[in-house]
């Protein structure tokens, strides 16, 4: 399988709503989620593909990154991520102006996370998924411009430290990222499962027989969520595709 891992840093914080505590969608966040840096890893390229923009990337650039994702595309890459249908697809058309490219991009392209949310429900972390297929997790430490270490960094950090110029931090942080999506992915097409163990400690496993598009993912049976207080919806994963959305 031909394939591009795809994934973006935001130049600026998510906010959280305060009256109802939930992070707002980026369609809707009151201040612009620019992007700050997007990388891509291949299937048949040791080394990761990124661009950037200081303190921010540019609409040209934006436009430049659709363009190359359309560009993949036309070469027979697979573009995968994980959570890129309602995140990166939607700060990228948001960013860009494409919104209609970004649309279809995002409808034709592979979200694992998606395959596991639609099948099962309920949302599942990218470190999680790692470890259920026996690999190392996300980067959690780094160095600073000026030599000193830092532990425990996560996505979250990544807008505030680009804005501080860790440039090389943050894109080694996003790096990583792409390059094991790809592992990732390597183990999913020969395991053909996507596995994990949840909080009780017991293993969780959704079968995939094929890297399904998000478009696909509206045809799985939607599953039994009344456990759930307040379940992910499938048109949330899509509403910044409407008019109006």
């Amino acid at each position: 399988m031909k394939y591009a891992t795809f994934d973006l840093e935001i130049a600026a914080d998510l906010l959280i709503d305060e009256k109802t505590g939930v992070t707002y969608k980026p369609w809707k966040h009151p201040s612009p989620l620019t992007i700050s840096c997007a990388a891509f890893a291949f299937s048949d390229k040791p080394d990761p593909e990124f661009h950037s923009g200081k303190p921010e990337m540019s609409r040209d650039t934006a436009i430049a990154v659709v363009r190359r994702i359309q560009e993949l595309v036309q070469e027979g890459y697979k573009i995968i991520t994980w959570n890129g249908c309602s995140f990166d697809f939607s700060v990228l058309a948001l960013q860009s102006g494409l919104m209609k490219e970004c649309s279809e991009l995002a409808m034709n392209h592979v979200d694992l996370m998606l395959i596991v949310t639609f099948t099962k429900g309920h949302f599942l972390g990218f470190d999680k998924a790692l470890s259920g297929a026996g690999l190392r997790g996300k980067q959690h430490e780094g160095k600073l411009s000026n030599g000193e270490s830092v532990e425990k960094i996560t996505g979250a950090d990544m807008p505030g430290l680009w804005r501080k110029g860790e440039y090389e931090l943050v894109l080694s942080y996003l790096g990583q990222d792409v390059l094991q999506l790809k592992e990732l992915v390597e183990a999913l097409d020969v395991s053909r499962r996507i596995r994990w163990i949840s909080g009780r400690g017991k293993e969780q496993v959704v079968p995939m027989k094929n890297f399904i598009t998000v478009k696909q993912c509206f045809d799985i049976p939607e599953p039994n969520a009344s456990w759930m207080s307040n379940p992910p919806k499938r048109g949330d994963f899509i509403e910044w595709m409407m008019p109006g959305g």
